[in-house]
């Protein structure tokens, strides 16, 4: 914490990330309790679905909204001011005007980080050369040579998640909290038939972005052909709501895309409260945090499930290991804090 608070003292950082439940703001506010200050802008140009999913699919179809955007708030920016650029999950700016904030910033360290891969993000890949240190949670793509030079770094978790749970009655044997997307809804189906042969409580809380989109999807997907409306929430969930389900919650299940290998925020955050977790991610296993008695891998084709997973402890993680999870830990690695004088 001291190493933290000696670095960032004083320090000027410009933060761009996207609005996903509220992890931009976190890190921001993390870093100026350490004494930094920190103006911080969203990585998209809206948060509306057309928006981000153009972004995704097509962005050149919203170059000008971008190039608008990005030109506003570059030309509100003090000029040669930042001693860091540190963008969360890259995916909307352009390489042009990226070039355009490097000029104008140009004693600033630039640096990236991504919670997701970079197949799923097909502009990013293009924008890597710009950067001075990129940081994903993917090790695959840390590891491959198609991409330059990323460094490893997986997830975090915020403080709020510290020990949930300690003292509270967990009346939910198994929770799910996510969107329907992939094959999630008939692998979930399947959990929920095993946990009641077990005699075990759920509870799924499924999203859904929006009610047409569940129609395209039951009529399209054989999978999804019996689902029905009221299974799924079209609002999602608060902060606020999730953490008190976690409370009550013995074992967190985990579903990961089957495009991805890096772990989910989800995963990382059941560090921190220390609970167990059932993942089809079976990367995790290559983790320093494994232990098989707080984590149960399971196939996404033929799931089985222990009943004794459920009824034994929880075992706690090194202090090291902990700490490296942790936000802080986070920042440590991801500005390359030096630890010791």
């Amino acid at each position: 914490m001291e190493a933290a608070a000696n670095f960032f003292r004083g320090k000027k950082i410009l933060l761009f990330s996207p609005q996903f439940f509220g992890y931009g703001e976190a890190i921001a506010n993390k870093i100026r309790s350490y004494g930094a200050k920190v103006d911080s802008y969203d990585e998209r140009p809206g948060n509306d679905f057309m928006t981000k999913a153009l972004i995704r699919i097509d962005k050149s179809l919203l170059n000008r909204k971008i190039h608008r955007y990005y030109k506003g708030i570059i030309s509100s920016l003090n000029k040669d001011y930042y001693d860091y650029v540190l963008f969360l999950n890259l995916e909307a700016i352009s390489e042009k005007d990226l070039l355009v904030l490097k000029k104008v910033q140009p004693n600033a360290v630039f640096m990236m980080y991504t919670w997701d891969s970079v197949k799923n993000k097909k502009h990013t890949a293009s924008l890597l050369p710009h950067f001075n240190l990129k940081h994903t949670f993917d090790k695959d793509d840390s590891e491959s040579k198609m991409y330059d030079s990323f460094n490893f770094r997986p997830l975090f978790f915020l403080d709020e998640y510290k020990n949930l749970g300690q003292g509270v009655e967990h009346d939910i044997d198994l929770l799910f909290v996510g969107t329907v997307h992939s094959d999630r809804y008939p692998f979930l189906m399947k959990i929920r038939s095993l946990c009641e042969e077990l005699k075990r409580k759920t509870d799924f809380f499924m999203f859904f972005q929006s009610k047409k989109l569940f129609y395209v999807r039951k009529a399209s997907d054989k999978f999804f052909s019996n689902a029905k409306m009221e299974e799924f929430s079209f609002t999602s969930l608060s902060k606020e709501k999730l953490i008190s389900k976690l409370k009550r919650s013995k074992v967190v299940l985990d579903i990961q895309h089957p495009h991805q290998t890096g772990l989910t925020m989800r995963t990382i955050e059941m560090i921190g409260a220390n609970k167990k977790i059932i993942t089809t991610n079976h990367h995790v296993k290559g983790y320093d945090f494994y232990n098989p008695n707080n984590i149960l891998c399971v196939d996404r084709e033929k799931v089985e499930l222990s009943e004794s997973f459920f009824d034994t402890a929880y075992e706690t993680l090194d202090a090291d290991v902990y700490h490296r999870y942790s936000i802080d830990g986070w920042l440590e690695d991801v500005f390359s804090i030096p630890l010791k004088d």
